[in-house]
């Protein structure tokens, strides 16, 4: 009742009257009153392993996030280089159609010259003209570079070749000379730049002067086509028909300013839909980048897939300066654009072509008025009959206005239908690009089911596989700890031995020593004591002399007998005479040649232990 959460509090130990009487109990009771308020049910916790294994799952899950961004890293760079694969796929085809438009104009180009420039043309003259003043353009950029560009280049090689030839000079004495032609020079360069701004000022006024000139209404109306013009009220023409009788002439004529205020009024209902469009030829837009945005779209073509999702990628590296809400907002406003001018256009076109229908019509009814007066006035028809006939006439121009207006319905009801397949067709696209993000949502969602899923086998994996190895780890650390025992005392038992065979190898070598210098004792020389040796003469220095020795003893003959070939012996060898021939006669490295040395036998055959392998054919 008081919002007190009273479960901590709640003890498992059984208390009361009865409960208290039971020995078990009582022994529960002493027992918890020794331990304290500490219980041996449960173990102390070891943060160290508690934080290892948090470190461990930290890590685990840190591969596991480094790995998700590298697929999302190749994913998102394979799903770039196909977009890429598409737009250049896009731009060939574009380069390959803009080259051969570029080649049709400049065939036409040379086609209009030749034939413009020959006698036989009217516009020889002025193609005569135009070629000087091509010329004399020609000349103008000629001097132009020579007053601007050539001196520029010229002051660059100066500049480089002075510093090829002071560039050394820079730290030693001679420097103060350097210095004061680098300040002269600052001052040209300075000059020089305040001359190309000026120029650049100018060049930059007059090209805004050319485009505004080349964006004019008159050029437009001339190299894009005006709007066809259509005479308001009745024409001059319609005026000066004859009509026997005027009330047919007035009725008829009346038809034209109907038909003017009809279509005037749809004009005006255009406009007014399409009051945004108006506003503004680039959809308050950048002209370049109104341009960039039209030229982008038209170059894909309506049977490209994914046309609207290519276009608008190429758009959006294009135009980086603008949002996806901005470009889909001009797409809108390109669209509308479009629609309002090739719908005003029909409408002109179509008010001009029921003038000269009506205007032909008027014509058609004037002479079948004139031919039934004549008829009248020749069959004597009465003026009742007279009357019935132009009744007629002016019943079949109602009933030419009605199908003409019934016309007129059907081709706004086909333009309505069109415009709602238009809306029927973004709204399908629109639709197809939202189940799309659908699919794609729910592939997401089930990659991080997926993952997690993935995660927490892993993370059992790892606790299974962590348990095991603290177990194999136990059983190592006891094996290790008997290992290590068992080490100690092989150690010991080798050190001991190392010790006693140390202590054996001392005594054998005092052993030795003492029979050693028992030996020398016995064999030690009795020679008497004369000093007077040392002065007398060897008996090797005696026999140098000749003193002390046997007359027939040579002391300088050589210890050893020498042993070797003579010349004779040598040239007697056939292998070397036969080697000598054929070396003059240019065969010696002759295949069969060599195997004919080496199968030709010595004089006296060779000992085993002497063979020679010179002349044998190597294998």
């Amino acid at each position: 009742m008081t919002g007190r959460d009273y479960r901590p509090f709640v003890s498992e130990q059984r208390v009361g009257n009865r409960e208290i009487g039971r020995p078990e109990e009582a022994d529960k009771l002493l027992l918890r009153m020794k331990q304290g308020l500490g219980s041996s049910r449960y173990a102390a916790p070891d943060y160290e392993k508690l934080k290892a294994l948090a470190l461990d799952k930290k890590i685990a899950a840190n591969r596991t996030l480094i790995k998700v961004n590298k697929l999302a890293a190749i994913s998102k760079a394979s799903r770039e280089n196909s977009l890429l694969k598409q737009h250049k796929m896009v731009w060939d085809k574009e380069l390959r159609k803009l080259e051969s438009a570029r080649k049709i104009a400049e065939d036409e180009h040379e086609d209009l010259i030749q034939r413009g420039t020959s006698e036989e043309s009217s516009i020889s003259m002025f193609m005569l003209d135009m070629e000087d003043y091509t010329l004399q353009l020609a000349a103008q950029l000629q001097e132009f570079q020579q007053a601007t560009a050539d001196p520029i280049w010229t002051l660059k090689e100066d500049l480089q070749a002075w510093l090829a030839e002071n560039g050394h000079l820079v730290g030693t004495d001679q420097m103060g000379e350097v210095l004061d032609q680098h300040a002269e020079i600052c001052c040209t360069i300075d000059s020089v730049k305040q001359q190309q701004d000026r120029i650049m000022s100018v060049l930059n006024k007059e090209q805004r002067e050319l485009e505004m000139d080349l964006n004019s209404s008159t050029l437009n109306k001339i190299f894009t086509g005006a709007e066809k013009f259509v005479v308001e009220g009745i024409p001059e023409e319609a005026n000066e028909l004859s009509c026997p009788h005027k009330a047919l002439k007035e009725s008829v004529l009346k038809e034209f300013i109907v038909l003017d205020r009809r279509y005037k009024g749809m004009l005006k209902e255009l406009d007014k839909r399409h009051e945004f469009v108006r506003r503004s030829d680039t959809g308050e837009w950048d002209p370049n980048d109104h341009f960039t945005f039209q030229a982008l779209v038209e170059q894909h073509s309506h049977d490209l897939p994914n046309r609207r999702t290519l276009y608008m990628d190429r758009l959006r590296r294009q135009l980086p300066h603008k949002t996806r809400a901005e470009l889909v907002e001009h797409e809108e406003w390109v669209r509308s654009h479009r629609y309002y001018n090739n719908h005003r256009k029909t409408l002109i076109n179509t008010w001009a072509k029921s003038k000269q229908e009506l205007y032909n019509k008027a014509e058609a009814v004037f002479a079948d008025a004139f031919l039934a007066e004549e008829l009248q006035r020749v069959s004597l028809i009465n003026h009742q009959k007279q009357q019935e006939i132009c009744q007629q006439l002016y019943e079949k121009i109602q009933l030419w206005r009605e199908q003409k207006m019934e016309a007129e319905r059907l081709e706004a009801e086909i333009e309505a239908r069109k415009q709602e397949k238009m809306e029927k067709q973004r709204t399908r696209e629109w639709e197809i690009e939202q189940k799309r993000r659908a699919a794609d949502k729910e592939k997401i969602g089930e990659f991080h089911t997926r993952l997690e899923k993935e995660q927490e086998m892993a993370e059992k994996a790892n606790q299974q596989r962590l348990e095991e190895l603290q177990r194999l780890m136990k059983v190592q650390a006891e094996h290790d700890q008997e290992r290590v025992s068992y080490r100690k005392e092989v150690v010991a038992r080798k050190l001991q031995a190392r010790q006693e065979e140390i202590e054996r190898k001392l005594e054998e070598e005092q052993e030795k020593e003492r029979r050693l210098q028992a030996l020398r004792e016995t064999v030690q020389p009795v020679v008497e004591t004369d000093p007077m040796r040392i002065l007398q003469a060897t008996q090797a220095s005696n026999a140098r002399l000749g003193i002390g020795i046997e007359e027939d003893i040579n002391i300088q003959k050589p210890l050893f007998d020498l042993k070797g070939f003579s010349a004779d012996k040598v040239i007697s060898d056939p292998r070397l005479k036969l080697e000598q021939e054929l070396r003059r006669a240019g065969l010696h490295t002759n295949p069969y040649a060599m195997k004919l040395l080496s199968q030709t036998k010595p004089l006296r055959p060779p000992r085993k232990d002497q063979e020679s392998t010179l002349f044998k054919d190597p294998k």
